[in-house]
């Protein structure tokens, strides 16, 4: 491998980079200022109401909030608790806000919270992708994980982010795709609650083109990070071209979060983490965070998409210190410190007790957006990392960048054993990474060999259980399909069809079932004989003292 050299240990932020580079002078080191509390939208509340509680139009809940001289200016509904936007102009928020948390009415209140990437560029350096192979051992043994497995292209990791270009020739063939849906008929065609949503959704601007667009931090175009991100999670191999992502053949679901003002709004993550869930995520990646006074309203988000299996992964942040940053810090996600070449904690990672594993995250070669053209002083700019001005990849540093790579390996890890759990997942990775010690507490750098190594020949059950699944084909299918699965002793089983919004579709086996191996056939209709529409769905087994889910596609 060629020599590389050692990145300069730069803290400061992005504006003072860009001023550094016009001025051909290099920035002065300093340590990052501790990281101010989130700012978020005046005037506006978030609610979350109760899954099967009060509705929107519910006496008490208008009493409540017409005390407080808040109006309903949108509704949103979702399985595990429809979501308002609250609005009055001088409205005292954080008041406000404590008073519905604490009066019982509603599951969760939250300000609109605004975030931030959780990114900072630096100079380029000889040699790419040091993360997968790097001969003192500071990458995280990628090449040798891929020897063990590659992920699956049913395992599906978004990224909840600014876009990503599925035009990009390193991410055009691993982007995730709604067969379901007609793109461009303005019909929700398979009833998701996303109209033309082929690729992804734009929660930001609401449409669904979710590749990227300009979108400014400190007066800088940085609308290449979701880009950057899902290049890292899973951007194709083997194709000749460019790099390859951690999660190699997995699928990659785009969900842009910023809007055109270039803000990232919790009311737009709400959204993408529910668009996720509903569409079948199996990972969400979100490199992005705040330091939340309320975090309530986020932390039922997540509790949400762990009861629906998915592994919830996020960057710690860049502060340098050990600010808590949300969601890294909520219950149910694998937080995501940074590492540098050097087996050290890079510089910029915050650390603390809560912060799970570590990953590289220092001058991370990948992909960058190819669907716009960044404007000038950008260009001047990001030839300092490594962009040739022609060809979309460069260097990019922070716990943004660690965040997808662990995404990855979490793929790969879903890809070998669906049946884990997002906390199973996430102590597979503790318990198999390198326990090096840093400067701060920053967890265990990921291992993905070991995270892999003896997982396939491991049980389909880390709990003794009564049945399992044998299979599933054809798989996706049209018109129908045959399920497998084998019971150990005799007994009640139940095996039924659900959407991904948990709703029952069709029940398949209810009663006793005697040992041994069984099949049944899905046509594709529900219990009332009608033909669903096409899209991934959720087959649930019970039996004994276990349950496992399998997806299952719907083309039509």
């Amino acid at each position: 491998m060629s020599p590389r050299l050692s990145p300069p240990r730069r803290s400061c932020g992005i504006a003072a980079l860009l001023l550094a580079a016009l001025l051909n002078a290099p920035a002065a080191a300093r340590e990052p200022a501790p990281l101010a509390p989130a700012a978020f939208t005046p005037g506006e509340v978030l609610v979350m109401l109760r899954p099967g509680g009060a509705k929107a139009d519910d006496p008490a809940l208008k009493a409540v909030f017409a005390h407080h001289g808040l109006k309903v200016a949108a509704e949103r509904r979702r399985t595990g608790g429809d979501v308002l936007t609250l609005r009055r102009p001088d409205a005292d928020v954080m008041r406000i806000v404590r008073e519905l948390n604490a009066g019982g009415l509603v599951r969760a209140a939250s300000p609109d919270y605004h975030f931030t990437l959780q990114a900072l560029p630096n100079d380029p350096m000889l040699g790419l992708q040091w993360a997968v192979w790097e001969p003192g051992d500071a990458d995280v043994d990628l090449d040798e994980a891929w020897d063990i497995a590659t992920g699956d292209p049913a395992v599906t990791i978004a990224i909840i982010d600014t876009g990503v270009d599925w035009t990009h020739p390193d991410l055009l063939h691993t982007v995730w795709q709604n067969l379901a849906e007609i793109p461009g008929n303005g019909l929700d065609d398979d009833g998701n609650g996303w109209i033309d949503d082929l690729h992804g959704w734009d929660a930001g601007n609401g449409d669904p083109d979710a590749r990227p667009e300009p979108y400014f931090e400190s007066g800088l175009d940085v609308g290449f990070h979701g880009t950057h991100c899902a290049g890292i999670a899973a951007a194709q191999a083997d194709n000749g071209v460019g790099i390859a992502g951690a999660g190699r053949g997995c699928s990659l679901m785009g969900l842009k979060v910023n809007d055109s003002a270039s803000q990232i709004t919790l009311e737009a993550i709400a959204e993408a983490v529910d668009y996720a869930v509903v569409n079948g995520a199996d990972v969400i990646s979100m490199s992005f965070g705040g330091a939340l006074v309320e975090f309530s309203f986020m932390q039922a988000l997540m509790d949400d998409a762990n009861a629906a299996g998915v592994v919830c992964v996020a960057a710690a942040g860049n502060g340098g210190d050990n600010v808590a940053v949300y969601p890294a810090a909520l219950d149910g996600v694998i937080a995501v410190g940074a590492t540098d070449d050097l087996d050290q904690r890079a510089s910029f990672s915050t650390w603390g007790d809560w912060v799970d594993v570590a990953a590289p995250g220092q001058s991370i070669w990948s992909t960058v957006q190819s669907n716009y053209t960044w404007g000038f002083v950008e260009q001047i700019l990001y030839t300092l990392y490594g962009w040739d001005g022609l060809n979309p990849y460069m260097y990019s540093d922070g716990t943004s960048m660690a965040c997808p790579l662990v995404a990855g390996v979490c793929g790969l890890v879903r890809s070998a054993r669906p049946d884990l759990t997002p906390d199973q997942v996430r102590d597979r990775l503790v318990a198999t990474g390198d326990a090096l010690v840093y400067d701060h507490p920053i967890g265990v750098k990921i291992n993905a060999r070991a995270a892999l190594d003896g997982l396939l020949a491991t049980p389909a059950h880390d709990l003794p259980r009564a049945a399992g699944f044998t299979g599933i084909a054809p798989n996706p299918f049209n018109p129908a399909t045959r399920i497998g699965y084998t019971l150990e002793a005799a007994g009640p089983v139940h095996l039924a069809v659900y959407d991904l919004r948990g709703a029952l579709v069709r029940t398949l086996v209810a009663g006793d079932r005697p040992a041994g191996a069984h099949e049944v056939a899905w046509d594709g209709r529900d219990d009332a004989g009608r033909a669903v529409a096409g899209g991934v769905y959720a087959v649930r087994l019970r039996a004994g003292d276990g349950e496992q889910v399998r997806k299952v596609a719907l083309v039509k």
